[in-house]
């Protein structure tokens, strides 16, 4: 029988539960079959245990000590507890990009843990550093952030620290005053939510690895240097004081040894961490102790059972579309979830891997909202039960993050965030020249429904245009701010009959009357009046504003249209901002003030480290819907992929045929290079065959077909045209590779137009087949452009080096120039690779001429 991917919501749960009600007892397997327990009998076909069955996971699992069960994370009940949470990162374990969205997020120099501490400590001494920092962690998390974690149904808390909260960094082994207080304070508020609390030591002395999240930059002192031995030997003394002090503390889930140390090798980091696993079971032996994956993966450690270590579990962090794992989007999450196309790949070739061991599984870090705006919450949903019918917990990165900008949007990671929704539409000249649109269709950024505040209060709904020269003309009509509770448009003049209700602003002036920007209330444009912001010349930036009376809590929509009349390096937005705008200063849509550690005073730097406790906040609020409902999430339900796609050259084109699938649409994807770069060629199709004519003559061209019932199915098989080989002597469009990595293409301003290959990093490669007429001599000429030069490219025939050259600055990436070196080729057909051995050119042809 076909296996698909259409189940229900992985019902394989309910099953489980049933069987195990019923005295029996299944394991799960990624792809929905049976996998016989390694001390079972069999009795007919059916897997029975030999001891008592585990109770079946009901949602509401009774609050205890956990400990390992096979696979699987059970309490003291004998009951399956499925552990969804998510990390409190930056309270005690800060990482700078969590409090701003800048390049410089707290001062020039400050870039973690480490370097922040230093500085209050230079500027303010060793105890008003301690203080401070207690300001923050103090208001960082309350009671409130504890009591929406509850909301969101999170029941484990991954808690990463440094080991600098509990051990005297100046004085080792030996015990802070205040070494529990925030330790203590966690679990208390996690133990009275029914919540467990993974310990996880983000930051151990001397850094584990050389990234920032390491507490310091670019040490990785406890793997290398003469006092690695000191800092491991500090680490074990650290657990030993941990167990020593939560050994019989129920709310702790597992002892975190060491978070992403990957400033060793694999096998050393097994036998590093079975060192501090011995460590704690001399102090503790009834607590998990949760065994780190190095960045390629848990292999190194063997079967635990076999290194005499029991209740154990290892942790990895897997974050698909981020760190290179495919993009963002439905696709890669699906791939991800369902086991890819063959149903091997994904979550289930992980867990075959954890069922062979016998051990239960931490995904410590996960990322599944991020940059997926209304995707986020059905994905979120998901990984957490696709995780949990594992047997697997799962912790998402992270809680809270502080952003300059604040809100939601599509890209932030944190679950909470302080108040944005400061822009509520904009569009510019550079993303879509002369636009006519709705603020629902702005091409940067569209209107939304948002919830500006918690409490009454008036804002100022802004709306404002600039230009950088030159002709500046944009119109905008019928606005209205819309409570969503009663439909009332609170704006008054929406339409713009008259010049009543709105004032003028000057970002660029004390008095709108002498700036650069005219102002025109009740301009007529046909049978309308709209709001004219014009300018012929020069830098212009204003536009008008109007106080509006917001409720808390309310919800309002944005809508109206504008225009772009013949503009040119022109915006157009519209804020809503809690402050009126001042004559001759831009507004600032920023949601959270800056702070600079390096000069702003003590009082300073310590209010806006207690402001934390008081920030508005904005919960991604359809990731808060789609954990607390009943159901599961309506997502990855989609098709089977079309099967037996053929390809025939014909008169008219290329034509695609391939067998049906039902209640289903069709889209077509081509590519240059096999197996990536895809692009959608045709959407929509309701037949089963496609015609292209839009090939080019000497291009070998790749085809592949997905199904969509609104979610869109695996692919279909590839299909080829016939494989081109490029004749030498002659030239090559760089775009007609027949593989690549790393390289985007995109038009080109180069003469004879086109396409060019750009965004180059160091190790991207080029492939190419070629057809070489005569062995020689050959002068080969590249078509480049770069802004600041590189080392260049390399150049191999059938992995032979041929030769390489370097990329001289150019003054831009579309200021093109010719490049030459000689070569010596083989007669033939062969593979002809470049290698970029720097970054930052473009390439748009090369050229072969015999010598």
């Amino acid at each position: 029988m076909k296996t698909t991917h259409k189940q229900n919501k992985f019902t394989l749960t309910k099953l489980a539960q049933l069987i195990a009600m019923s005295g029996l007892a299944l394991n799960l397997v990624g792809c929905g079959g049976l996998d016989e327990a390694s001390d079972a009998d069999s009795n007919n076909g059916v897997t029975v245990y030999d001891f008592a069955p585990p109770k079946p996971t009901t949602g509401a699992e009774q609050y205890s000590l956990l400990k390992q069960d096979r696979e699987r994370w059970m309490n003291a009940q004998g009951e399956i507890v499925s552990l969804r949470g998510v990390n409190l990162g930056n309270w005690l374990m800060l990482e700078m990009w969590m409090l701003d969205s800048g390049d410089n997020p707290v001062g020039e120099g400050i870039e973690d843990q480490c370097t922040f501490e230093a500085k209050l400590e230079e500027r303010f001494g060793t105890d008003e550093k301690a203080r401070l920092m207690d300001v923050y962690r103090d208001n960082f998390i309350t009671t409130r952030d504890w009591d929406i974690m509850q909301e969101a149904g999170f029941n484990l808390i991954r808690l990463p620290f440094p080991y600098q909260l509990i051990e005297d960094a100046n004085n080792p082994m030996t015990l802070r005053d205040d070494a529990w207080q925030y330790l203590d304070y966690a679990i208390e508020e996690a133990k009275s939510r029914n919540m467990w609390v993974v310990l996880d030591l983000h930051g151990a002395a001397g850094a584990q690895g050389w990234e920032h999240h390491s507490g310091c930059a670019g040490k990785n002192e406890y793997w290398d240097g003469p006092n690695a031995a000191d800092n491991q030997a500090r680490t074990r003394w650290l657990w030993q004081q941990i167990a020593e002090r939560y050994k019989d503390e129920p709310a702790i889930a597992g002892y975190g040894v060491l978070n992403e140390p990957w400033g060793t090798d694999a096998e050393t980091l097994a036998a590093n961490v079975t060192e501090l696993y011995t460590a704690i079971r001399e102090v503790d032996t009834s607590h998990v102790v949760i065994l780190p994956g190095h960045n390629s993966g848990i292999d190194a450690y063997g079967d635990p059972e076999d290194a005499g270590m029991n209740n154990v579990a290892f942790e990895m962090h897997f974050y698909p579309g981020i760190f290179g794992w495919g993009e963002i989007g439905y696709d890669v999450h699906r791939d991800w979830l369902t086991c890819g196309q063959n149903g091997t790949t994904g979550v289930c070739e992980w867990d075959a891997r954890i069922r062979e061991l016998d051990t239960p599984f931490l995904i410590g870090e996960i990322q599944p909202w991020a940059g997926l705006g209304e995707l986020g919450g059905p994905i979120t949903r998901a990984t957490f039960d696709r995780y949990n019918e594992l047997s697997w917990a799962g912790t998402a990165w992270s809680y809270k993050v502080l952003s300059t900008n604040g809100g939601q949007g599509n890209g932030t990671w944190g679950y909470v965030t302080n108040k944005g929704e400061r822009l509520l539409a904009k569009a510019t000249t550079w993303s879509c020249d002369d636009w006519d649109s709705t603020l629902a269709e702005a091409c940067e950024t569209p209107a939304k429904i948002v919830t500006p505040t918690d409490t009454d209060q008036t804002f100022y709904l802004i709306v404002k245009s600039g230009a950088l020269g030159g002709q500046h003309d944009v119109q905008f009509d019928n606005l209205q701010l819309t409570a969503q509770s009663s439909g009332e448009n609170i704006l008054t003049n929406s339409a713009f009959d008259t010049d009543a209700g709105w004032t003028e602003w000057s970002g660029t002036n004390t008095s709108p009357q002498d700036d650069n920007l005219s102002v025109e209330l009740g301009f007529a444009n046909g049978d309308e009046n709209v709001l004219r912001l014009s300018a012929t010349d020069g830098f212009s930036n204003g536009g008008v504003y109007q106080a509006v009376e917001l409720k808390g809590g309310e919800s309002y929509l944005l809508s109206g249209t504008f225009a772009d009349v013949n503009s040119s390096d022109m915006w157009a937005e519209i804020y809503l901002l809690p402050a009126p705008p001042v004559n001759g200063e831009d507004i600032s849509a920023a949601a959270m003030t800056k702070i600079d550690l390096n000069n702003d005073s003590k009082e300073t730097i310590e209010a806006y480290f207690a402001g934390m406790s008081t920030v508005e906040y904005e919960i991604n609020q359809g990731v808060y819907e789609a954990l607390v409902s009943d159901e599961p999430a309506d997502i990855f339900n989609f098709p089977d992929a079309p099967e037996a796609l053929t390809l025939e050259n014909t008169d008219a084109g290329m034509s695609l045929v391939w067998m049906g699938v039902s209640d289903a649409t069709y889209n077509v994807y081509r590519t240059t290079s096999s197996g990536s770069n895809y692009q959608l060629l045709a959407e929509g199709l309701e037949s089963e065959m496609y015609l292209d004519d839009t090939t080019t003559e000497g291009v070998t061209y790749y085809y592949m077909v997905t199904a969509d019932n609104g979610e869109e199915s695996y692919a279909s098989n590839e299909v080829a045209t016939e494989i081109f080989y490029a004749a030498i002597p002659g030239r090559i469009e760089a775009e007609h590779f027949s593989g690549q990595s790393g390289f985007e293409v995109e038009d080109t301003q180069d003469e004879g137009g086109g396409q060019n290959l750009g965004y180059t990093d160091a190790g991207d490669t080029l492939t190419y087949n070629v057809s070489v007429a005569e062995a020689g001599e050959y002068t080969l000429s590249l078509r480049v452009a770069s802004s600041g030069g590189s080392e260049g490219i390399a150049f191999t025939m059938n992995g032979n080096s041929i030769g390489s050259i370097a990329v001289a600055d150019t003054g831009d990436w579309q200021n093109w120039s010719t490049i030459s070196l000689t070569v010596t080729l083989e007669a033939g057909d062969q593979e002809l690779q470049l290698t970029a051995l720097g970054g930052a050119w473009n390439l748009n042809w090369m050229e072969f001429t015999t010598n």
